[in-house]
């Protein structure tokens, strides 16, 4: 598959939705081949289900198998996604939880597919083994998500791209142009006009460097536009990338140390010195991409002047006037003889001696309004040669800060600023710009690793372990438990059980048999067990029993309980399903009270050929549940074993005692004389004694 619309159900318009949303058809084919379902899931148009459906129809173009190859039956497909509900409980990503669904029971022809899965999940179970109670670990897995990998970098509007060449100009402007500004200019004036509109220039090409430049004006020289590198130019571009997914990379960071200090080998294509390096330079950025606070002190010592200029200012000139005006209140004039004489003469005016003593007052609270703000704002030598001109020197009352000053100082300091930030950036964009590639590959890596996590987690959880694929037509279990009991309950009766040839059966080896016994007793529970156990085992997953061996079969047939009898219709595509067991491949069959669906002596009939058929086939094997076994027997004339599941009687809180390990060659009994008591003790009076005459019935 090349585009696209090489797959089917995709046309124009769905494809370039998909290319819409992942940036390009590469990303988008990778995603779905690769069977990213969370990601495909969030493109317009398509849900949950579509994606599976998606990732299954591709991967079974691939693959040459899909998932109906082996699951034969609806009900053999809910048991399924039963199972893969239970794992995604374990999942600690939403793209693990949708990612699972690429997990799929394989035929005994793609027995490579399954020998491949059980190697990858043994490796995830001694991972989860080490790590699944590491709740700082789960919380990192919890806080990756797939990258975001649309990334419209922003215009640097305070820098610029300044030449005297044409040619020059017109590279500079393909190149960069749609990042930064490019300048033309002809005189060394209007160089020096178009550089003060701008926080940092690069002056491109020799001719400049014989200019005599005013002191606000640093350009930085560059004599070869083609050898600049775009992390020096527009570093932004490299950072914005890993800034918009900062915290999915730093968790990843994490979660790789994480495992790889567990001795596991993980994601070998950075060493520990790269990963602490990448570790570094993210630590020096936020999430905006800007140099992160507390990296360099300079630039939060400038940021703290610009946060709090105005309310420092603010708040010294409002104590200057209280100053200024409590000096004018309680100053005397002391005028000398001589002086007295003067103004006496008309030498001097009194109002001139006045000034003389306001004025004195003046600059003696601004000069320490001055050294007030300096030294609450923390402002060094050139900073404070601009704050000397904060207040005017003619006397104004109230006292007032010259606007034009403080945003010379305020525009000064952020100058400066952007001067420290650029040279910040450019280091750290230095070492981004080659992690890139390895980035991506090592977020994938770690949500994938969740995938296979979460089968780990949940085969530990229940105490699952990965079963022997055996030559020989049969399946058998030591303490195996059923799942969706499990999980609803906490706790089951384990049991034991096998059919066919396994060290597990008896010395009767029949693949075909008969399950009789108690009602509520557990047959439907056991076929379950079966059932799970065969799936899992198909997937290359761990099973649920101490103890499995089984042979690897070409298909499952799960045939759940019929409810009541059946129309003619309904009867007649009933036999057609089961039509399909004819064929000599390899098959499981599992079947829940097939009876019902006629009159007892017709099902009976029915069930005794079907099992003749599968008989005859040495690669099948069989579990009917039935209430019928003696009926069965005298309608079959091939050997089918009986075994049951017995109730012994009932327990003080009248529950029935069952043996729910079924017992082999043993016809039991639904023991409905059992029911019967319980409800007769369990009532009084005229229903009481109702239930007592049916109990004598028996």
């Amino acid at each position: 598959m090349k585009t696209l619309q090489d797959i089917p159900r995709i046309g124009e318009k769905m494809a370039q939705r998909f290319i819409c949303h992942f940036g390009s058809e590469e990303a988008a084919l990778g995603a779905i081949l690769d069977g990213d379902i969370a990601s495909i899931s969030e493109v317009e148009g398509i849900g949950q289900r579509y994606a599976i459906s998606l990732v299954h129809e591709v991967r079974a173009k691939v693959e040459g198998v899909s998932i109906s190859d082996f699951l034969k039956t609806k009900e053999s497909v809910d048991i399924y996604e039963r199972l893969l509900d239970l794992i995604k409980q374990f999942a600690h990503t939403r793209y693990a939880k949708d990612k699972l669904h690429i997990y799929i029971p394989y035929p005994a022809a793609k027995i490579d597919r399954i020998e491949s899965v059980r190697e990858s999940v043994s490796y995830y179970m001694d991972t989860a083994r080490l790590l699944r109670d590491n709740s700082d670990f789960l919380d990192l897995l919890s806080g990756i998500r797939p990258l975001n990998l649309k990334y419209d970098p922003p215009r640097i509007r305070e820098r610029a791209i300044i030449t005297a060449n044409h040619e020059e100009f017109e590279y500079a402007r393909q190149r960069f142009g749609s990042a930064i500004d490019v300048q033309m200019i002809s005189t060394p004036s209007e160089f020096v006009d178009v550089a003060r509109g701008y926080s940092h220039v690069i002056a491109s090409g020799d001719g400049f460097l014989g200019f005599d430049f005013p002191e606000d004006i640093e350009p930085e020289y560059v004599s070869d536009l083609e050898r600049l590198e775009d992390w020096q130019v527009v570093p932004e571009q490299v950072i914005g990338f890993f800034a918009k997914n900062l915290a999915t990379i730093e968790c990843s960071i994490a979660v790789t140390q994480a495992i790889r200090e567990t001795g596991v080998m993980f994601f070998e294509q950075i060493d520990d010195k790269e990963l602490g390096e990448l570790g570094q330079a993210l630590a020096m950025i936020d999430e905006t991409g800007d140099v992160k606070a507390g990296y360099d002190p300079d630039i939060d010592r400038s940021n703290s002047i610009i946060e709090n200029m105005d309310a420092c200012i603010s708040n010294a000139v409002h104590d200057a006037n209280t100053r200024l005006d409590r000096c004018l209140t309680e100053s005397k004039l002391t005028i000398s003889g001589q002086d007295m004489l003067k103004v006496m003469s008309g030498d001097v005016e009194l109002k001139e001696m006045l000034g003389k003593e306001v004025s004195n007052s003046y600059r003696t609270v601004t000069r320490e309004t001055k050294e007030r703000i300096s030294s609450e704002l923390g402002l060094r030598k050139k900073e404070m040669l601009i704050a000397e001109s904060l207040f005017p020197d003619e006397i104004v009352h109230p006292v007032e800060v010259d606007r034009n000053q403080a945003n010379a100082l305020k525009q000064h300091v952020m100058h400066n600023i952007r001067k420290m930030k650029i040279e910040h950036k450019r280091n750290i964009s230095k070492t981004l710009h080659g992690y890139r590639d390895i980035v991506r590959d090592m977020v994938r890596k770690v949500l994938d690793f969740d995938v296979g996590f979460a089968i780990g987690c949940f085969a530990h959880e229940y105490g699952l372990t990965m079963p022997e694929l055996i030559d020989k037509a049969g399946i058998g279990f030591v303490k195996g438990e059923n799942l969706f009991l499990r999980s609803r309950n906490g706790e089951v009766t384990p049991i034991d059980y096998s059919l066919g040839d396994t060290v597990h059966s008896p010395e009767d080896k029949s693949r075909v048999v008969l399950l009789s016994g108690v009602n509520s007793g557990g047959k439907t529970s056991m076929l379950e067990l079966l059932a799970q156990c065969i799936i899992l085992a198909h997937m290359g997953f761990p099973t649920p029993a101490k103890s499995l061996h089984t042979r690897v079969s070409d298909g499952f047939y799960y045939f759940a309980k019929s409810k009541g009898t059946l129309d003619a219709g309904a009867f007649e595509t009933t036999l057609k399903d089961f039509s399909v067991v004819a064929d000599d491949s390899g098959k499981v069959v599992l079947v829940d009270e097939l009876e019902s669906i006629t009159e007892p002596g017709a099902s009976a009939r029915i069930i005794a050929g079907i099992l003749e058929v599968l008989s005859e086939n040495r690669n099948s094997m069989a579990v009917f549940v039935s209430h019928l076994p003696e009926l069965i027997l005298e309608n079959t004339e091939c050997s089918v074993r009986v075994d049951g599941i017995e109730a012994s009687g009932l327990d003080p809180d009248l529950n029935l005692i069952v043996e729910r390990t079924p017992r082999y060659n043993c016809i039991a009994k639904s023991t409905p004389e059992l029911i019967v008591e319980r409800l007769s003790r369990k009532t009084d009076g005229d229903e009481q004694a109702f239930y007592e005459r049916l109990r004598a019935k028996f």
